[in-house]
Parts: C-alpha cells; structure tokens; sequence
C-alpha cells in the first residue's frame, strides 16, 4: 500500500513538473516602444510590440484616450498591427482627442495556444502645454499691460513738470 501510494505521488509530481514547464515555455513576452515616449494630443504615434513567441498569428493594440481632468474616458479602438521583421508588429495611430490627457493601451496577441492580453491598461501620460494667451516668448505674462502703465506715468510726470515750469 505504501509502495503503491509512492508511486501515484510520483507520478502526479512528474506531471505537474511538465506542466509547470510546458505553462513557463509557452508564455510569450512582449516589449512595447512608443514615439513620441510622451505624445501631444491630436498626434500621430507609432506603437511596436516586439513579441518572442514564435507562433504569433496575429497582434492587436486596444487603445483608449482619457482626460484625467474630468475623468472621462473616450471609446476604445481595436487597432490591428501589421508585421514587421521577425516577430516586430507595429501600427500608426493618430490620437483625435484634443482634451485628453493621457492614453492607455493593452496588446492582445494570438498564438498557436490562443488569446493572451499584455501590458493591460498600460497608461501613457501626454505632453500637455500650457496656454501662453497669445505671447509668444512663453513667459506667461499678458501682453501690452507694461505699455500702458509706462505710457501713464510718462504722462503724469510730464504733466506734473509742465505745471512746475509755469
């Protein structure tokens, strides 16, 4: 009886070994690069995911802009990524969102083994400018101001050195 129960745990260890290892090989990895690394909105951006699972059938990016500010989130797109060398998949996407202040992205692949999601709502954060109200050496003062106030009290002075001299 204990012989026999030896036997059934090591069977089942050798199985779940084979598993474990089967499971670890099979899982892909992917890498993700954008340009720009902090897009503007309404820009055009380039998206790749590099991907070591040599059976990829296809890759998909769901991507999904948000403004952070009110905390709306706009409808998300399923963006299918063309392949490049190797097992490069890339898409160029232009961001319509002119509010938005951040995006978020997972890729979705499809292997052999089927479906898997990857970097899941990975949140990219926007280059976001400040309004410079119509200046354009960006100090953020409001233009023309300085020149009345000089204007006047050029004025005043004058008026006060007329009166002196008569």
């Amino acid at each position: 009886m204990k012989h026999k129960n030896n036997k059934i745990l090591a069977i089942f260890a050798v199985a779940l070994i084979g598993f474990i290892v089967f499971s670890t090989s099979s899982m892909a990895d992917v890498t993700v690069d954008i340009i720009p690394v902090k897009p503007s909105p309404e820009e055009t951006i380039e998206i790749t995911a590099k991907i070591t699972d040599e059976n990829v059938t296809a890759v998909y990016v769901e991507l999904q802009e948000c403004n952070g500010n009110t905390g709306i989130c706009y409808s998300q797109e399923n963006i299918t990524m063309t392949g490049m060398i190797g097992n490069e998949f890339t898409s160029s996407i232009t961001l319509t969102h002119d509010d938005a202040t951040y995006l978020q992205y997972t890729i979705i692949v499809q292997t052999d083994q089927g479906w898997a999601e990857y970097n899941k709502d990975t949140k990219v954060d926007y280059e976001i400018s400040a309004p410079n109200n119509g200046n354009t050496d960006d100090d953020n003062n409001t233009p023309g101001f300085e020149f009345v106030s000089l204007a006047l009290s050029i004025m005043f002075i004058s008026l006060i050195l007329y009166r002196r001299k008569r």
